[in-house]
C-alpha cells in the first residue's frame, strides 16, 4: 500500500476526536507549506480541493451546532442556542442565530426513539454534505421558498422547487441561482398573483441596523399597504418643502396648515432638501410627536423617554459621543438639541462606574434609581450579553424577600431572559459585588456573575464598554494631544510677548532707552548687607 493509501486508511479507522486533532494539524501545514512546487493544473485542483472541504465544513457545522442544541449545552448555562454559540466563537449574534435556524432546516435532527428525521430541505442538505454548495447557495433556496405565496404552499409543490434549486446550486453561483429562483417563480406563478393577505403579512418587515462608524443607523424594510397609506398621510404634511428643516430656525414645524403661508413659501425657496432627506425629517419629527407627546406611554415603570449617558465633563465641554438606554450613540451635542429645556438628571459614580448612593424603603426601585443604573450599567449586567437597559429589570443581587435592600449599590440591571437564571437550583446563577479576590482588578465595586457549583471567579460584562479595551491609547493620546496645546499656547504667548516688546520699542523709542539705563543703574547697585542672625529675637 502506498503512503498515501495507509494515510486514507488510518484516517478511515479514526474517532471524531482524532480526526478533529487530525484536520487541525492538516490546516496549519497547509497555510505553512510552500505552493511554489505545484503546476498550474495542481493550483487549480487545490483550490477546487480547499472549496469543497470548506463547503463540507459548512455541512459539518450544521451537525455541531445540532448536536449543541440536543445536549442541551446552551441551557445548562442558562443561554439560548444562538446567544451561546456567539459567546462560544466571537460571531455576530444575528450570524450565530441564522446558523442555528439553517440547521434546524438542513441537519438532521434525532427522535426521542433515537431515530434520524430527514431534514426539511433534503436536497440542499445533501448538495451540502458533498461539498456541492455553501450557505450563500442556501439563502438563496431558503428566501425562494420563503418568498412562495399562498397558492403555491402545497407539499408537491414546495418539495419540487427545493429540489430543483438544489440541483441548479450545484452547478451555479449563488448569484445565478438567484437568477434562475426569479425565473423558477415567475414559470409556477405566471400572473404575479402575491395578493394573499397572508401573504403580506408573512412578509412585512422593518429593520433599523446597528449605528455605524459615523453614528448613523441603516434602515430597511417592507410596508404593508395600510402602513404605507399612513405614512403618505405623514409624508405629504410633514415632508413637504420648507417643513421640519433642521437646517432652517425659521422653517416651521408640526402641522403645515398651521404654519404662515408666506413663511413656508418662504422656507421651500430656501430648502435644498432632497426628498430622501424630507421624508427622514418629518420621519424624526413623527417620532418626536410621539415621544414628546408620551403617547407611548410607561416602559419598566418609568415614562417612555430618550434617556442619554454622558460625563460632565462632555456635558459641559458639549463634545463627545453619549449613550442611550437602547444601546445606541450619538454625539453629545445632538443629545443636549434633543433634551432641549427637559429636566438634566446628574447621577454621581464612583471610580468604579458605580452610583454613590441611591437608597429606599420599598421592593421597587424608583424611576430615579432606573436612570442611575442606565448611566452606571448602561445594559443587562450578565457576562456577553449584549441587551440595551431598555431591555432590562432591576434586579436585587440579595432577593427582596429574603432580606434584600432596594440601594443602588445592590441593585443591577438584567434582561428578562437572563432574570430567569438566577436561582437556587443546580445551574442557576448568583450576582455579587467583586472585590480584589473574587474577581477581575478593573472590575472591583462592579456587579459580577457566577454559575453555582463552580469556583469560578465573578465575572462582569464588558459589552457595553467597549472604550474599555483601549481606554490607555486614548488617555496616552489626550496627553499628548494636551501636551502639544500646552506647547502652543506657550509658543504663542512667547510670540505675541516679543511681538509686544518689539513694537514698544519702535513706537516708544526713548521710553525704551530709559529703560534700559535703569537696568544698568540697578545692576551697578551693591548687594544688601544680610540681616544678622539674632535680629528677629532683638526686635522681639
Amino acid at each position: 500500500m502506498s503512503e498515501q493509501g495507509a494515510l486514507i486508511d488510518a484516517i478511515q479507522h479514526m474517532d471524531a476526536a482524532e480526526l478533529v486533532v487530525a484536520r487541525e494539524a492538516i490546516s496549519q501545514r497547509l497555510t505553512q507549506v510552500s505552493l511554489t512546487t505545484l503546476s498550474d493544473e495542481q493550483v487549480v485542483e487545490t483550490a477546487q480541493v480547499v472549496e469543497t472541504g470548506r463547503r463540507r465544513e459548512d455541512a459539518l457545522s450544521v451537525r455541531w451546532a445540532l448536536e449543541l442544541r440536543e445536549r442541551g449545552v446552551a441551557a445548562k448555562r442558562g443561554l439560548k442556542p444562538g446567544k451561546y454559540l456567539s459567546s462560544l466563537l466571537r460571531l455576530n449574534v444575528d450570524h450565530a442565530g441564522a446558523r442555528y435556524k439553517a440547521a434546524e432546516r438542513i441537519g438532521y435532527r434525532r427522535e426521542l426513539s433515537g431515530d434520524l428525521l430527514p431534514a426539511p430541505y433534503p436536497a440542499t442538505a445533501a448538495a451540502m454534505t458533498d461539498g456541492a454548495i455553501e450557505f450563500a447557495h442556501y439563502r438563496v433556496i431558503h428566501k425562494t421558498l420563503k418568498a412562495l405565496p399562498g397558492v403555491l404552499r402545497v407539499p408537491e409543490v414546495w418539495s419540487k422547487v427545493e429540489a430543483d434549486l438544489a440541483a441548479y446550486a450545484r452547478t451555479m453561483s449563488p448569484e445565478d441561482l438567484t437568477k434562475a429562483a426569479q425565473r423558477l417563480i415567475a414559470y409556477l406563478n405566471p400572473d404575479g398573483e402575491f395578493t394573499d393577505d397572508a401573504d403580506r403579512a408573512r412578509t412585512r418587515a422593518f429593520k433599523v441596523s446597528g449605528p455605524d462608524f459615523d453614528h448613523m443607523s441603516g434602515i430597511s424594510g417592507t410596508l404593508t399597504p395600510a402602513t404605507r397609506a399612513l405614512w403618505d398621510v405623514v409624508a405629504e404634511k410633514w415632508a413637504r418643502p420648507g417643513m421640519n428643516n433642521p437646517a432652517d430656525p425659521e422653517s416651521p414645524s408640526g402641522d403645515g396648515d398651521v404654519a404662515d403661508t408666506d413663511a413656508l413659501a418662504a422656507a421651500a425657496e430656501r430648502d435644498d432638501r432632497s426628498q430622501e432627506q424630507r421624508n427622514h425629517d418629518a420621519f424624526h419629527r413623527m417620532l418626536e410627536h410621539a415621544v414628546g407627546s408620551r403617547a407611548v406611554g410607561q416602559h419598566r415603570g418609568q415614562a417612555a423617554k430618550v434617556v442619554v449617558t454622558m460625563t460632565l465633563d462632555e456635558l459641559e465641554k458639549e463634545t463627545g459621543i453619549a449613550t442611550t438606554a437602547s444601546g445606541g450613540t450619538l454625539p453629545v451635542r445632538d443629545a443636549l438639541a434633543l433634551a432641549g429645556s427637559s429636566r438634566k438628571f446628574l447621577a454621581l459614580l464612583d471610580n468604579a462606574h458605580r452610583p454613590l448612593f441611591l437608597g429606599r424603603e420599598a421592593r421597587l426601585a424608583s424611576a430615579d434609581q432606573r436612570i442611575a443604573l442606565i448611566a452606571a450599567e448602561r445594559g443587562c449586567s450578565r457576562p456577553g450579553c449584549d441587551q440595551p437597559a431598555t431591555r432590562t429589570a432591576v434586579h436585587h443581587m440579595r432577593e427582596w424577600k429574603n432580606g434584600g435592600y432596594t440601594d443602588i449599590t445592590v441593585l443591577t440591571l438584567v434582561c428578562d431572559p437572563d432574570h430567569g437564571q438566577i436561582h437556587d437550583g443546580e445551574h442557576g446563577w448568583i450576582t455579587e459585588i467583586i472585590t480584589s479576590e473574587t474577581g477581575p482588578p478593573g472590575w472591583v465595586g462592579r456587579v459580577g456573575w457566577r454559575q453555582r457549583g463552580t469556583d469560578d471567579p465573578l465575572t462582569p460584562n464588558d459589552t457595553h464598554f467597549p472604550e474599555r479595551h483601549f481606554q490607555e491609547t486614548v488617555a496616552a493620546l489626550r496627553a499628548k494631544d494636551e501636551a502639544e496645546e500646552a506647547h502652543a499656547a506657550w509658543f504663542r504667548q512667547r510670540a505675541e510677548e516679543e511681538l509686544f516688546e518689539a513694537n514698544w520699542q519702535t513706537e516708544h523709542p526713548d521710553w525704551h532707552a530709559e529703560e534700559q539705563r535703569w537696568i544698568a543703574e540697578l545692576e551697578q547697585l551693591p548687594d544688601p548687607e544680610p540681616p544678622p542672625s539674632d535680629w528677629f529675637t532683638d526686635a522681639a
